[in-house]
């Protein structure tokens, strides 16, 4: 992914700045003494030289997907978000060929908080997480540029911190049998004996020409207690239930309303409209 992100932020400064390959190089090699002392024409320096997650973005959730027919549902844990941070550098024999380049490369950087899909590379391409990028402060950089520069035996010089957010698949999945009915029970102080105990079921309100589409914004109604709640973008609804026959309503949002038997424990109760 580092190599993909390498090549999009090459196509960036190729079609921004703009520059001239027979004229200008892009290195991402780590710009230290020997590297410099072997350039021959003006080059601009992309040096990774910090990755960590970002911790702010961190998401712990799974995303789970039931599998239709085999009663098991598969949960994937969503990608982490990692912080890749550059400093980019201009290496010119005129200083001000390298001010007024590094001004070309910071307008164009500037300009894009968020990079466009059909400029990313590779495995970037198609992520469900738009790519940040950002010129972040001296104040915000992880690294010292002075304690940097002495770490590669290099002289100091203009720097931009460049940080772009790519995700990271952890590719943690999990697939289990689904659980439509939780008992609980409550003990006192015998062990053995529960003073209290109660049912929760949970299922979807389907299309009936379509299983795989939950219907949202469905009011299911459990008559035996007039609970009810409206179904989620999924079209899930959850109700607590004495076991034995029990009966749902749905009022779907066009207005039409139907009405369902179900018997607890079940294998499931989706509810088809």
């Amino acid at each position: 992914m580092f190599a993909d992100l390498d090549e999009t932020i090459r196509q960036i400064l190729i079609a921004g700045v703009p520059l001239d390959l027979s004229e200008v190089d892009v290195s991402f090699d780590a710009p230290d003494r020997d590297w410099s002392g072997r350039l021959s024409r003006p080059t601009v320096n992309c040096f990774l030289y910090d990755v960590r997650e970002n911790l702010e973005l961190r998401a712990t959730d799974f995303e789970t997907m039931r599998n239709n027919g085999n009663g098991t549902s598969t949960s994937r844990r969503l990608p982490a978000r990692i912080d890749a941070t550059y400093q980019i550098t201009i290496w010119a024999r005129a200083p001000e060929d390298e001010h007024h380049r590094l001004w070309r490369v910071l307008a164009v950087l500037f300009r894009q908080p968020v990079l466009a899909d059909d400029i990313l590379q590779g495995g970037l391409k198609g992520q469900p997480f738009p790519t940040h990028a950002k010129i972040i402060q001296p104040n915000q950089a992880r690294a010292n540029p002075a304690e940097m520069w002495q770490s590669i035996d290099n002289r100091i010089r203009p720097a931009l911190t460049y940080t772009v957010t790519i995700p990271l698949d952890p590719e943690l999945v999990f697939t289990d049998p689904m659980v439509f009915t939780r008992r609980m029970r409550v003990f006192g102080e015998d062990p053995t004996q529960p003073v209290a105990e109660g049912l929760q079921i949970s299922g979807r309100v389907r299309d009936r020409k379509d299983a795989n589409i939950g219907i949202p914004n469905a009011l299911v109604t459990l008559k035996e207690s007039g609970a009810s709640m409206t179904t989620d973008a999924l079209g899930r609804f959850a109700f607590r239930v004495h076991e034995g026959k029990s009966h749902l309503t749905v009022l779907l949002p066009d207005g039409k309303e139907v009405s369902h038997e179900i018997e607890v424990p079940s294998p499931e109760y989706d509810l088809k409209v």
